[in-house]
């Protein structure tokens, strides 16, 4: 079954065709020719869109959200499929993903974030209290393609604020959006109706800066050079959120290895190095453990990620990160040849690898389920580690208990981590987290407050 990995309102004039190219495999999409006409269409689709109710939209993706939860429902099985073709990951690991953010759209999470960010969710509606929320007229969102399903996530934060959306595809998710919406239209048309999801290349400046004209709003993921180029072009009067490159670490405590053992102290770090192939940011690029166990741990999460390729495959890894991940194990090995406490164990193949290091060395590579383990003296050594990744922290898992954790967390939150989550669950990031550490659905919204009239002090009364 071949359809289009774009999605287009039956509102849309005239298209021009393109074809996404991953390997021996193609899927055909289109685009709007006319993106001056397209952004006419997306105002009058907001206008529509601003009379649902809040709680109605979060009904509708509640829905949508249910089905794709099945592992068997037939359009989230073709874009599995379609995401294995194109990251090379495995069924196993897509799936995963695909539950981990289908799984954040559900009635809780959704009005959680709502509530968090905006206090009551029908400030969306009209005014509540004397305030009022609005959302942008359209967001463009510029997505990359590190995890399959990631763009869901903007795409319904836009929704939720009621804004009528332009989604640039990633190269590398064929399928999920253009899906998703086709399911979404099923429940409830004004929404999916309200959405232009479709595909330009990188070097295509014309494209972009013509779709950057019709919005209010932008949203932009991917490398800082890419970051880079997009915020360059953007306009004083548009909202700009931005998703650059970043980094995620772990930390184990001398008392958080003690109370839970090293071995499900590996099992948890495996579970993080392992998810998603470790191509997510939010995936650590390095474990520091107190060097009191950090030995023990790193044999056991030897054996962890070895359990853990048997429970999820990993996917084929490119011929280029297949260089640059033998040239880290032969590095790793130099290293732990030369000094009394290094060493390294890895698959036969390159399904993962784990390095015990007592250095935190210039980090690279590109995940593919490598576990490093730095032994570190205490907590406070293996936060001064991370001062100098500051800009580019992300997600920190902290194995720490008690008073301990609330003061290690308090300074990483100094340092610039905008998460913090226990090992094991680094890659589960929830719905009401404030990406990147910014609120981002009360960053797309402007406010209007009632004040200084009778009439407001009639309806607070």
């Amino acid at each position: 079954m071949t359809v289009s990995v774009s999605w287009l309102p039956d509102w849309v004039g005239a298209t021009e065709s393109f074809t996404l190219s991953s390997g021996d495999d193609e899927w055909p999409g289109a685009r709007p020719v006319d993106w001056a006409l397209t952004g006419e269409g997306l105002r009058r689709a907001h206008e529509r869109l601003r009379e649902l109710p809040v709680r109605r939209i979060v009904d509708v993706v509640d829905v949508v959200a249910e089905r794709w939860a099945k592992r068997d429902f037939p359009l989230r099985r073709k874009a599995v499929v379609d995401a294995v073709k194109v990251t090379g990951m495995s069924e196993e690991t897509v799936d995963r993903a695909l539950d981990a953010e289908v799984g954040n759209l559900r009635t809780g999470s959704l009005l959680a974030a709502l509530e968090r960010e905006l206090g009551d969710p029908e400030v969306l509606d009209g005014f509540r209290g004397g305030t009022r929320a609005i959302g942008p007229r359209v967001t463009l969102a510029v997505f990359s393609g590190n995890v399959p399903g990631l763009p869901a996530r903007s795409l319904v934060r836009a929704l939720l604020v009621k804004s009528a959306l332009i989604a640039k595809l990633p190269a590398k998710e064929p399928n999920f959006t253009a899906a998703f919406l086709r399911s979404l239209h099923e429940v409830e048309p004004v929404l999916a109706d309200a959405v232009v999801a479709t595909y330009w290349s990188r070097s295509d400046d014309t494209t972009l800066s013509a779709a950057l004209e019709q919005a209010d709003a932008v949203v932009a993921y991917g490398s800082d050079q890419a970051c880079a180029a997009i915020r360059a072009k953007v306009a004083p009067h548009q909202v700009y959120e931005e998703h650059g490159h970043k980094l995620s670490f772990g930390i184990v405590t001398d008392a958080y290895a003690r109370l839970h053992g090293p071995a499900e102290v590996a099992r948890r770090i495996a579970a993080d190095c392992s998810d998603f192939d470790q191509h997510a940011c939010l995936s650590p690029q390095v474990y520091l453990v107190d060097r009191r166990h950090a030995r023990a741990v790193a044999e056991h999460v030897a054996d962890a990620m070895r359990r853990a390729a048997s429970d999820c495959p990993p996917g084929t890894v490119d011929e280029d990160d297949a260089i640059v991940l033998q040239h880290r194990r032969i590095n790793a090995e130099w290293r732990a040849a030369s000094t009394a406490s290094g060493e390294v164990w890895a698959a036969s193949g390159l399904e993962w690898t784990v390095v015990l290091d007592d250095a935190l060395l210039p980090l690279s590579g590109a995940g593919n389920r490598v576990a490093r383990i730095v032994a570190v003296p205490d907590p406070a050594a293996a936060v001064e580690l991370m001062r100098p990744y500051a800009r580019h922290l992300q997600n920190v898992g902290l194995g720490a208990v008690g008073e301990e954790f609330w003061r290690i967390a308090d300074q990483l939150a100094r340092v610039g981590a905008s998460r913090i989550a226990a090992p094991g669950e680094m890659s589960r990031a929830g719905f009401a987290w404030r990406h990147d550490g910014q609120p981002r659905i009360a960053g797309l919204v402007r406010w209007c407050d009632v004040e200084n009239h009778p009439e407001s002090a009639a309806t607070e009364g």
